[in-house]
């Protein structure tokens, strides 16, 4: 391990994490994470979209200003002392870290400011929960750059009647060897040489390939100048939807009481149409405990739609590429 003389969160610091592969991503890029795809980080490494700003993040920012507090509670729990520090692999230097603490006994020690539900899902659910599986990707990354045989996961609320979670975790070889650092490696030479990895058609925006770009920017231009040109015809259109609906209006308000009405070729009849029926009060008010499955059974089945937005000049290159929107995935911080 060689260690690197930079304080965390300086713009130096932020340079040096460039340089490289970090251990946040190393769950990302094995595909292990359900909030970020390999390619999107690739994406984003490469600037080809903007990263995710979390500067104004208040979950993030209160992990990073209770860290310290955090910090303090397990060198007081183990009577130890931890010190921060950034550091790189012996062995691929581009493999690198910002520790949140190493031991005397030169353990890393990765301190997690959970919201209450995720550490309760943690509680609940152990090695099974989403923070501890993305966090065990990053602390194997920690015990390769360390060159420790063991190191901690610590889950801390800071909250008043719960107690930080605590895991000694071994290193496991085979995991580092065969899975963890060939994928990193691999993967920081696919940001060197601009080639993207392999997307998740389900998660990732469609990227034309070169083959595929001319005849998309055909259909993009054509498709801008057909929306155009709708757009100018639907205004005057307007405009004569107002002006009939002015005159019915007139048309009733000459009619009275009467319903119907015909003379000078204009027939207008009135009609009440009765409104539809509210099925989510209704269920509620005679079923109010009525579980979900069984709703599920009187689904229809699915059908699929399209929607295309125009977010930029129908021009050969994307200048910020769309991520694919899942809105089913939360977002995660901790």
């Amino acid at each position: 391990m060689h260690t690197i003389d930079h304080r965390q969160r300086t713009p130096e610091w932020h340079a040096w994490r460039a340089q490289g592969i970090t251990a946040s991503e190393a769950p990302i890029i094995l595909g292990r994470s359900p909030y970020k795809t390999p390619w999107q980080l690739w994406a984003e490494r490469t600037g080809l979209h903007p990263p995710e700003d979390l500067s104004t993040n208040p979950v993030v920012q209160r992990g990073i200003a209770l860290e310290d507090r955090v910090r303090q509670g397990f060198e007081r729990r183990h009577r130890t002392l931890l010190m921060p520090l950034c550091a790189e692999s012996s062995q691929y230097p581009v493999l690198r870290c910002s520790l949140d603490g190493l031991s005397a006994l030169g353990e890393p020690v990765e301190l997690k400011v959970p919201t209450v539900a995720t550490y309760e899902a943690i509680r609940d659910q152990g090695d099974q929960a989403t923070a501890y599986r993305l966090a065990w990707c990053q602390l194997q990354f920690q015990l390769y750059v360390t060159e420790a045989t063991q190191g901690w996961l610590v889950f801390d609320p800071c909250r008043d009647g719960l107690e930080a979670l605590e895991f000694c975790l071994p290193r496991d070889q085979s995991f580092i060897q065969d899975e963890l650092v060939p994928a990193c490696l691999t993967f920081w030479d696919l940001i060197q040489t601009g080639q993207a990895p392999v997307t998740d058609p389900t998660r990732d925006a469609y990227q034309p390939s070169e083959a595929e770009r001319e005849t998309w920017t055909r259909l993009a231009q054509d498709y801008h100048a057909l929306k155009a040109e709708r757009q100018r015809l639907e205004s005057p259109l307007k405009a004569v939807q107002e002006r009939l609906r002015d005159l019915e209006t007139q048309f009733v308000t000459l009619m009275g009481a009467s319903r119907q009405a015909e003379y000078a070729g204009v027939r207008v009849t009135r009609y009440r149409q009765s409104g539809a029926v509210d099925y989510a009060a209704l269920l509620a008010d005679i079923a109010p405990n009525l579980e979900a499955s069984i709703l599920e059974r009187f689904r229809k089945p699915a059908s699929e739609r399209v929607k295309v937005t125009l977010h930029a000049p129908a021009t050969g290159v994307d200048a910020e590429p769309v991520r694919a929107s899942v809105s089913t995935i939360p977002s995660f911080y901790f």
